[in-house]
C-alpha cells in the first residue's frame, strides 16, 4: 500500500483541450444552464406514450387529445430550447462584459498607483532640493556674519 497523498483526480482533455464529460454529468449541467428543456421533453414523452396506450385501446378521441397535448409540449420544448439559447447567450455576455469592466477598473487602480508613487517621489525630491538649498542659503548667511565681506572675502576690519 502507497503512503503517497491522494493527488486530485485526472481530468481526460479532447483534442481542444476541453474537458471531456460523462453523459451524466453533461446532462447535469445542461439541465442547470436550462432546466425547462428536459422537464417539458419528459412531458412531452409522457403525453406521446399516453397517446400510444390510446391508440392501443382503440380510443380515437382520447388519442387525438393526447396528440395534440404533444405537439403542444413539443412546441414549449423547441420554445424552451431557443429561449434558454438567448438567455444563456444574453448571461454569458453580460458576464465578460462584468469582467473586462472589473479588468479595466484594475488597471486603473494600478495607472493610478504608479502616478501616485511618481508624484510622491517627486514630491520627496524637490523637498531634498529645498532643504538642500536651504542649508547652502543659511551656510552663506552664518559666514556673512563672521565678518567676511562677499565682495572682498576678508572681513570688514
Amino acid at each position: 500500500m502507497s503512503t503517497e497523498p491522494v493527488g486530485e483526480p485526472q481530468v481526460l482533455l479532447d483534442a481542444n483541450g476541453n474537458p471531456i464529460e460523462s453523459w451524466g454529468g453533461k446532462f447535469e449541467r445542461k439541465f442547470k444552464e436550462n432546466p425547462f428543456v428536459p422537464v417539458l421533453a419528459g412531458l412531452t414523452t409522457v403525453s406521446l406514450i399516453i397517446a400510444a396506450t390510446k391508440l392501443r385501446r382503440r380510443d380515437s378521441v382520447s388519442l387525438n387529445h393526447w396528440l395534440r397535448v404533444r405537439v403542444v409540449m413539443q412546441g414549449l420544448t423547441v420554445v424552451a430550447v431557443v429561449g434558454g439559447s438567448w438567455w444563456y447567450g444574453q448571461m454569458k455576455h453580460q458576464k465578460e462584459a462584468a469582467a473586462s469592466a472589473d479588468q479595466e477598473r484594475v488597471l486603473e487602480r494600478a495607472a493610478f498607483s504608479a502616478r501616485l508613487r511618481a508624484a510622491e517621489e517627486a514630491d520627496r525630491q524637490e523637498k531634498l532640493e529645498t532643504m538642500a538649498a536651504t542649508a547652502t542659503a543659511t551656510e552663506a548667511t552664518t559666514s556673512k556674519s563672521k565678518g567676511k565681506s562677499w565682495w572682498w572675502g576678508k572681513g570688514s576690519s
